[in-house]
């Protein structure tokens, strides 16, 4: 039985450039006594890591959440009449029921990217506070401009996405509306809710 020793030199010079974060190739060596042509070879492995990335933006940057707000403004049939602040005033009511009507808020600038072979970009339906009384989620809808679909028509949200391409801003704008028709049968008070975006890379 042949033992083979390990020259502890050499061993320790491989674990030191090893530990040291260097390249260690292999090596060979070509050998003939006859004239023919020799060949050596050595090979080298190498690597590239490329973090993932997502980013998403929905109107304002950092910790900034934007607001969007709708004001009921009533008109008084027959004349017809805007209410004022104030009680016990006179009215020239015909006794049909008011007519609502409803401001539209600026549209948000919206930007995402990935790196990531699939971006998606879903949404949460919010929860209203209070629960009940006021709009749901399906009266409002949403109008995009630009190259980043909103998840779903409107913000019932459920498990429509969008895609975020890779490697490729995609910007625009998303128009939120809120349907005027629906408000007269809504009860009076302030109702409000919050929407999450959730914008994944796979």
């Amino acid at each position: 039985m042949i033992n083979k020793l390990i020259n502890p030199i050499a061993l320790g010079t491989a674990l030191m450039l090893a530990s040291a974060g260097y390249a260690l190739a292999d090596s060979q060596y070509g050998y003939s006594t006859s004239g023919t042509n020799v060949t050596a070879q050595a090979n080298v492995k190498l690597s590239v890591a490329v973090p993932k990335l997502i980013l998403l933006r929905v109107g304002s940057t950092n910790a900034t959440i934007d607001t969007l707000s709708w004001n009921t403004t009533f008109s008084i049939p027959a004349v017809p009449t805007a209410p004022v602040v104030g009680n016990n005033t006179n009215v020239d009511w015909s006794g049909a029921a008011p007519t609502s009507t409803l401001n539209t808020p600026a549209a948000l600038t919206v930007y995402a990217w990935t790196n990531a072979g699939t971006g998606t970009l879903t949404c949460t339906a919010p929860t209203w506070t209070p629960a009940a009384g006021g709009p749901a989620n399906t009266d409002f809808t949403v109008t995009v401009t630009g190259s980043l679909p909103h998840p779903g028509t409107n913000l019932a949200c459920g498990a429509a996405s969008a895609t975020i391409p890779s490697n490729s801003v995609a910007t625009g704008t998303w128009a939120y509306s809120l349907a005027s028709a629906s408000a007269a049968t809504w009860k009076a008070g302030t109702y409000t809710a919050q929407v999450t975006y959730t914008a994944t890379g796979v």
